[in-house]
């Protein structure tokens, strides 16, 4: 919407002009502070992409996305006092909004993509965390697994163990 006010800038302000409403064209200044809010924005339409998207999104994406989109919104020196406002506003309601996800599976499928198995997108204590805990769950696993008798030959072929992701 803004591109478009910013692109039609010309025609709108004759528009307005023949209506004799309270409408008016946003000043020069308001129009430069909507350009430096569309630069802001459009990091928030990408990501909104990347997880509408319907044939390719995964929950391994989400954390990543979150994760820049609270580093896009870090407050600058060189931010005007209403992109300070405008950040800090954005910033508060996506953390508000991560409090209500499951965080701890957000990390485990982030763990599990071979993008972002470096994690990255956690601080170094968080990703320790991690990795122990897919550790702890493949060991439990094993644990639970049923031991088979070795004289008992199974006609099937044998199953990728999930120790070898311990290696």
């Amino acid at each position: 919407m803004i591109k478009r006010v910013q692109r039609n800038a010309e025609p709108l302000r004759d528009a307005l002009a023949l209506h004799t409403t309270n409408v008016t064209m946003p000043t020069a200044t308001e129009l430069e502070k909507m350009k430096k809010l569309e630069a802001a924005l459009e990091q928030c339409r990408y990501i909104s992409e990347l997880l509408g998207g319907e044939k390719y999104v995964s929950c391994s994406v989400v954390l990543p996305a979150l994760c820049h989109l609270s580093r896009v919104m870090e407050v600058t020196e060189d931010d005007p006092s209403y992109m300070i406002k405008f950040k800090g506003t954005f910033t508060a309601d996506l953390e508000a909004r991560k409090e209500k996800t499951n965080v701890t599976w957000l990390r485990f499928a982030t763990a599990r993509d071979p993008r972002f198995k470096d994690l990255k997108c956690l601080s170094k204590p968080d990703r320790v965390q991690v990795w122990d805990s897919v550790r702890a769950l493949l060991q439990e696993m094993e644990k639970e697994k049923p031991a088979q008798p070795d004289n008992q030959v199974t006609p099937e072929p044998a199953t990728k163990k999930p120790a070898l992701l311990l290696a």
